[in-house]
């Protein structure tokens, strides 16, 4: 009797013990995150407590700025607001870090504060995030977006307050990486970015009194090195078609000169002088042996016969139909392109609001195109047989808009159509290969629509947006924040 007592008494103490065991085990159970293929500590926060039922999961994204963080796949096709919101080494340039900082001692901090309607990150989650896009932002196999293609296809925007190149992948249309510029602490206004015809490398030189030009590896966007062409300030540059030489103009009142350069061994050859100034725009010509350039004020252009690159031959040549040369503010040519194929060279003229066609063989005026609003940049398109103008202060096409592209037919020199790529378009691309044209709009004035987001920079956020050229219509849902007044573009 003592003994079944006993043993009763055991066999409850035990499965009491058992009881409690299980009650303390389920108090303490961990939600379980599927983490898919993010590294575990990111895919924990991200997937956790971002991918939420009604936020960044697959059932709602749509209705949270498009930004899916169900996957580090998902993550890397960008938001619908502004493009990319992870930049692979840049947490400086990633909006996910501008909304997951409740710290601006650690970096840009922007409301609404993430996950929204639920407690902020603790500072130690967000410097994991932070960390984790420094080191590149990689999944869980360490794959880096971006980094498996040295030929991928890329368009480069320079943005002049920033000191920085954006770089995009001109197959998704987002920003993939940001790559510093100069080398001062001062701001020294990059301008002028062109990648050279064998697409290996691309170089950006400054409108700030500098002494370089920079050279960049296109593969991976490192630098190589810079080149010392003496104290100026240099807005525009050509580049020959077997990628060896440049020619580099010096944007001064008086005084100025173009540097040929050899960028091979990265040193200057020569320097042309002539009295130069305020040279805007270039447009070289191999095949003619002929260089023109703009001048921002006056009714004529610089003409350079290079048959003798050492010893070239260097004119005025007024462009209104006139021979005689004035130097008031006239025409004010500020950019120039040509049609290798036709040797037709238009040049944009600023105080009149006009194209001007310049036959280069003869040099003579052959034509000219009222835009109604005054250019700024061109690109021509091959394909489409269009040139591509960007007019920045244009407020009268589309009302309550500062700013248009314009697509004017070649064949006819007549204005086809009318695009609103955004507020203050300046720079602008044509891919003939991949079919589109970047524009890069300013939006560097108040009045223009507010940015999504403030970045490192200060001042307001502008954006890249995409034309296609089979369509001649802007490619939906592709208009990408970049950082402040972006200007100049070049695509590879």
């Amino acid at each position: 009797m003592i003994f079944l007592l006993y043993s009763s008494v055991r066999k409850i103490s035990a499965l009491s013990f058992l009881f409690s065991i299980s009650l303390l085990s389920c108090h303490k159970d961990a939600k379980i995150v599927d983490i898919h293929d993010y590294p575990a500590k990111v895919g924990n926060i991200l997937v956790g407590k971002c991918a939420t039922s009604g936020c960044h999961n697959n059932a709602s994204y749509m209705a949270a700025g498009g930004l899916n963080l169900n996957t580090w796949e998902d993550l890397f096709k960008g938001t619908s607001a502004g493009g990319s919101a992870v930049i692979p080494y840049r947490s400086d340039f990633s909006s996910l870090c501008y909304f997951t900082n409740t710290d601006p001692d650690l970096g840009v901090s922007l409301e609404p504060s993430m996950p929204i309607n639920n407690a902020p990150l603790t500072q130690e989650e967000y410097l994991a995030l932070r960390d984790w896009i420094v080191s590149g932002a990689p999944n869980a196999d360490g794959k880096i977006k971006f980094a498996d293609n040295p030929s991928r296809k890329k368009t480069y925007v320079v943005n002049k307050a920033c000191d920085v190149v954006t770089v995009f992948d001109s197959e998704t249309f987002l920003q993939m990486r940001y790559i510093n510029v100069g080398n001062s602490a001062a701001n020294e206004i990059p301008e002028c970015i062109k990648v050279s015809p064998d697409k290996k490398n691309w170089y950006v030189s400054f409108f700030a009194q500098s002494n370089i030009v920079q050279k960049f590896n296109a593969e991976n966007d490192q630098l190589v090195g810079e080149i010392n062409l003496g104290t100026g300030s240099r807005n525009t540059f050509a580049i020959t078609g077997d990628s060896k030489y440049g020619f580099f103009s010096d944007n001064i009142f008086s005084g100025g000169k173009i540097a040929y350069v050899d960028l091979q061994s990265m040193s200057v050859i020569t320097n042309y002088t002539f009295g130069f100034k305020y040279m805007m725009g270039m447009a070289l010509n191999e095949n003619l042996n002929k260089i023109y350039i703009g001048s921002a004020t006056g009714n004529f252009i610089y003409k350079i016969d290079i048959t003798n690159r050492l010893s070239p031959i260097i004119t005025e040549l007024p462009i209104d139909g006139t021979s005689t040369v004035q130097y008031s503010s006239l025409l004010d040519p500020i950019d120039l392109i040509i049609n290798p194929i036709t040797n037709k060279c238009y040049v944009a003229c600023q105080k009149t609001n006009e194209i001007r066609v310049i036959d280069m063989q003869t040099d003579a005026l052959i034509n000219t195109i009222p835009l109604g609003s005054a250019p700024a940049f061109m690109s021509y398109s091959q394909f489409a047989q269009k040139l591509i103008v960007t007019c920045p202060d244009d407020s009268v096409t589309f009302i309550g808009n500062r700013g248009s592209v314009v697509l004017i037919d070649a064949l006819s020199n007549t204005i086809q159509k009318k695009i609103n790529s955004g507020y203050q378009p300046f720079g602008l691309s044509v891919d003939d290969q991949g079919l589109f044209v970047a524009v890069a709009n300013a939006n560097i004035s108040s009045s223009g629509p507010a940015p999504h987001h403030t970045s490192v920079c200060g001042g307001r956020n502008g954006n890249v947006t995409f034309i296609d050229l089979k369509t001649l219509e802007l490619i939906p849902n592709k208009r990408s924040e970049v950082a402040v007044f972006p200007f100049g573009v070049s695509t590879r």
